[in-house]
């Protein structure tokens, strides 16, 4: 391929990547567009609570932090080496002088870019011809399920609606529209199984190590999300031997030393968050559990179909890339219903594979079906064009459905402007990481506008949440014991909105002080005990 090409498929590449980001970034705009002088835009239109949870992450780092500290939970802690990204970025916003919401959405960009350039380099290194490549790259990126149509069929909201329009993790478009953490995570997982299916053709021990070093960045973000490409790497090693009818002994020990580079990290976080006494009840209520199989076969039942009669066809020519394709698929949904409490995590970025394996699939029964209409294969663009296009229809709906729903001004996505007043005076006049207590929706406020802790805010990142939600509740009705508020270790109290929804007739004890009003918000200082 000439320089020449090489330039205008780069270009083509960015074209399309700045128009996935663009995409990927309307809801949020038309959110801060419908602002009003009463109501606020929480910044991200979708899943506000982990949001939260990483911009307190974030501000943490900008403090100072460089281990993870639950703020959305009183209990005194040690900090653990884990899910290191956003406190990392928090230290990135403070080097740059940037608030740490504009840079959570530059990192949002320029690594949804780089995840998405990982992903087409992958899909290159899988197909000869770039035209599939291309092809592949835009269902992997683009492409979602059925859930439109599920919508359409009168399937419920509650408990669980269509994955297309909530689990984030599945879904390459709406991953990196909403999380850059996500981004990076795929970015890569993408790079490092290139990198290996580049090995296995141009062996080279320093690939090895690129790809260690990779395992282990990835590790530090999300500990489990590698462990679909170790098996990808297990797939395109033993395609290879099938190929060469023979066990390669370097393959073996490049395996034997990928897998060691990820133990010390594997064992860190088995030990913290299985034997410390504060993160082990965290990682038992950090239940991230798998839907019903119908879930799947609906969200991906646009793949299905081709990507099936890839998986056969694979099996018959089995080159090492189509191994590693066959590999991380099977063992996506495989993980995704072990006995464990993270089950669905193990599906970050399943388009990749089935996706790459959707449009082999659609290429091969083209030509299969040739011989009946010599003139099918004369539009095969088209088809693959208007298959691409079908099978992103959910994530249309995801952009447009979600930016017309800013309109309607949703409680969970915006928030009262007296609120935000009374947290930038609670900001300035606290100590960082005291405790504040309010109801959940206030909760979160708190972790994302403030240096403080919140005492009940988010069902996995606060401890024993069902019962701290039932007593903030009973203590804003008058009803909690009297001596309750002593055993939060709250510094602050807030009474606003969110509160006098739970009830309006709260009367404060005399343990509290009056320090802050305006029309809607009262903020009390809990007296030294």
């Amino acid at each position: 391929m000439s320089k020449e090409h090489d330039r205008k498929d780069l270009l083509w590449f960015c074209v399309i990547a700045l128009i996935l980001l663009l995409l990927s970034s309307l809801p949020s705009w038309a959110g801060y567009a419908a602002q009003t002088n009463n109501l606020l835009f929480r910044g991200i239109y979708f899943d506000e609570g982990d949001y939260a949870v990483h911009i307190s992450m974030m501000r943490a780092g900008r403090m100072g932090d460089w281990a993870y500290q639950m703020r959305f939970t009183s209990e005194p802690h040690h900090p653990a080496f884990l899910r290191m990204f956003y406190v990392v970025l928090g230290h990135i916003s403070k080097w740059i002088g940037l608030s740490v919401e504009v840079t959570y959405e530059l990192a949002r960009w320029i690594l949804g870019f780089a995840a998405l350039f990982a992903i087409y380099r992958l899909c290159l290194r899988v197909f000869q011809e770039r035209i599939y490549a291309r092809a592949a790259f835009g269902l992997a990126a683009f492409g979602s399920g059925l859930g439109w149509l599920q919508l359409m069929l009168g399937a419920p909201l509650q408990p669980i609606s269509p994955i297309d329009f909530w689990l984030i993790d599945t879904h390459i478009f709406f991953s990196i529209s909403l999380f850059p953490s996500y981004s990076f995570t795929l970015m890569l997982m993408a790079a490092a199984l290139s990198l290996y299916l580049d090995y296995l053709e141009f062996p080279n021990w320093q690939k090895i190590l690129w790809i260690s070093l990779m395992a282990i960045a990835c590790q530090v973000v999300n500990p489990i999300a590698f462990a679909v490409v170790d098996v990808a790497f297990v797939g395109a090693t033993l395609s290879q031997w099938r190929q060469e009818r023979k066990l390669i002994w370097n393959h073996l020990i490049a395996l034997g030393i990928l897998a060691i580079a990820q133990i010390p990290f594997l064992a860190y976080n088995f030990i913290i968050l299985s034997r410390d006494p504060i993160w082990s009840p965290y990682t038992i209520q950090h239940q991230t559990l798998s839907p019903p199989p119908s879930f799947y076969f609906w969200g991906f039942a646009l793949f299905w179909p081709f990507a099936l009669y890839a998986m056969v066809r694979a099996f018959q020519n089995l080159m090492p890339a189509w191994g590693a394709m066959l590999a991380w698929t099977f063992s996506g949904f495989a993980l995704a219903y072990l006995p464990v409490v993270t089950q669905r995590r193990f599906l970050l970025g399943i388009t990749i594979p089935l996706g790459i394996l959707a449009i082999r699939g659609l290429i091969e029964l083209l030509k299969k079906l040739e011989a009946k209409s010599p003139n099918l294969l004369k539009r095969e663009n088209l088809i693959i064009f208007t298959y691409i296009v079908f099978a992103s229809l959910s994530s249309i709906y995801l952009v447009l459905g979600s930016s017309l729903y800013m309109q309607a001004h949703p409680k969970d996505v915006f928030y009262p402007k007296d609120l935000e007043a009374a947290l930038q005076w609670l900001d300035q006049n606290a100590q960082s990481n005291e405790v504040v207590l309010g109801d959940v929706e206030t909760g979160q406020l708190v972790g994302q506008r403030t240096r403080l802790i919140a005492y009940v805010a988010h069902e996995m990142e606060t401890l024993y949440f069902d019962n701290k939600k039932a007593m903030m509740q009973a203590y804003f009705k008058n009803s909690a014991p009297t001596n309750w508020l002593d055993q939060t270790n709250a510094k602050w109290v807030v009474y606003g909105p969110y509160e006098q929804a739970i009830s309006k007739s709260f009367q404060p004890s005399d343990s509290l002080k009056l320090v802050y009003e305006n029309n809607t918000v009262k903020i009390y200082e809990v007296k030294s005990r």
